[in-house]
């Protein structure tokens, strides 16, 4: 990537120096390609290395030979990347991926061809690109999106990775519905067996002084998903189990990477995310909360606490995040 294409890692020392990914130049798209699409790729191998790794989720996928991929605002792909790779090292029966990326930034979509065409030769199944010219004005109102997938089979693996806090931050979204109006319209997307949806965004503050992204996430995910009773979540753990009973405006969680590679010895990367599923695909075996730590920062405080807080704060140093922690 960076001897390749050019990308340049310049990071910023302000936290939202990419708010606007849509209206980005080629300089700007390489700058953000060689500075966050690793942080991005570490994240989702990680996150999908744990969910192939976890038997229940692993017999779901066992006799698929095929997969679908639905990426929205996938940017240069770094999220899908290491989705293809986790897949690559844990799902030797799949032969082929249709990935499909909706993204209305040209140079991202160009930089995105680029990697994804040198991603081919690394594995063992073959890869059907689609990098979709669509600019999203808002969730609520893309509902008909045959379209734009030209899609007959439904998502196995739905991503949004950071793209929800940009459409708040562009007045795309409000802050307050956001979550939501994404969770309503791209939830029916996902194949009734195997459907897995990663809702991943930042951890920081809306605005100066204002709320947090993680707060709104878990509070709309939340209340979404009890008017839709189809769908469950499987990730935290701690959420897992409480599915039905956390109606906290006041939670926050935040899971964090450290990623290496040869422009950077430890890029630290925090974001926040949920693993949805369908309650007809995979399932996972219930069990009694499990203590966990969700590593809130010292500016966050709550004024409530959660109906998990005991759990989550006399931590037995527990990672609250993986499938089984």
């Amino acid at each position: 990537m960076f001897e390749t294409l050019k990308a340049s890692y310049q990071p910023s020392k302000t936290e939202r120096a990419f708010d606007c990914n849509l209206e980005s130049s080629q300089d700007k798209a390489l700058i953000y390609a060689g500075t966050y699409l690793p942080r991005s790729y570490a994240e989702c191998y990680c996150i999908f290395d744990d969910l192939f790794h976890t038997a229940e989720i692993a017999k779901v996928f066992q006799d698929q030979t095929t997969l679908n991929i639905l990426s929205i605002g996938s940017g240069t792909c770094g999220d899908a990347l290491g989705v293809l790779s986790a897949i690559d090292k844990n799902l030797s029966n799949i032969r082929r991926v249709f990935l499909t990326g909706i993204e209305g930034n040209k140079p991202a979509r160009d930089i995105a061809k680029k990697l994804i065409h040198q991603a081919k030769q690394h594995y063992h199944f073959e890869i059907d690109f689609r990098a979709e010219d669509y600019t999203i004005e808002s969730f609520k109102d893309y509902i008909d999106t045959t379209c734009v997938l030209h899609a007959e089979a439904p998502a196995d693996i739905l991503l949004s990775s950071k793209m929800i806090s940009e459409m708040v931050s562009m007045g795309k979204e409000q802050p307050n519905q956001a979550y939501s109006n994404f969770l309503a319209s791209f939830l029916p997307f996902l194949s009734p067996t195997t459907g897995i949806c990663l809702l991943l965004d930042v951890a920081t503050k809306v605005t100066e002084g204002g709320t947090w992204f993680p707060v709104l996430m878990n509070f709309q995910t939340s209340k979404t998903l009890e008017s839709m009773p189809e769908f469950r979540i499987i990730a935290p753990a701690p959420c897992r189990e409480l599915h039905g009973s956390c109606n906290t405006s006041c939670c926050y969680s935040q899971k964090r990477f450290e990623v290496k590679h040869s422009r950077a010895s430890c890029d630290l990367s925090r974001v926040n995310y949920r693993i949805i599923s369908r309650a007809t695909g995979i399932a996972l075996p219930s069990k009694q909360p499990t203590p966990c730590i969700i590593s809130p920062p010292t500016q966050f405080r709550q004024e409530k606490q959660a109906p998990c807080s005991s759990q989550l704060e006399s931590t037995c140093g527990k990672d609250a995040f993986p499938i089984n922690p």
